[in-house]
């Protein structure tokens, strides 16, 4: 018996992993503005490289809801 079967194809799991590339603006203020209290957690972070990286794995993990790992890219309006 086949008990594994594969919900998605490799197409659609790519579609909902990744960001839009043509991302409103709307949806660019709602997933990826940081608030007071990201900020706060962000800059306890000890290095600017990390600072970066984790707000956008705070974002990424908003919308799409991936982590950075899932994601292959990341458009620039999000950076």
């Amino acid at each position: 018996m086949e008990y594994a079967k594969i919900l998605l194809t490799e197409e659609q799991r790519l579609e909902l992993t990744k960001n839009p590339d043509d991302i409103r603006d709307w949806k660019t203020a709602k997933y990826y503005t940081l608030n007071d209290f990201d900020i706060q957690v962000i800059h306890q972070q000890r290095k600017d490289y990390n600072r970066i990286g984790f707000a956008l794995q705070l974002c990424c993990l908003r919308y799409p809801g991936w982590t950075l790992t899932n994601i292959s890219d990341i458009p620039e309006t999000v950076i």
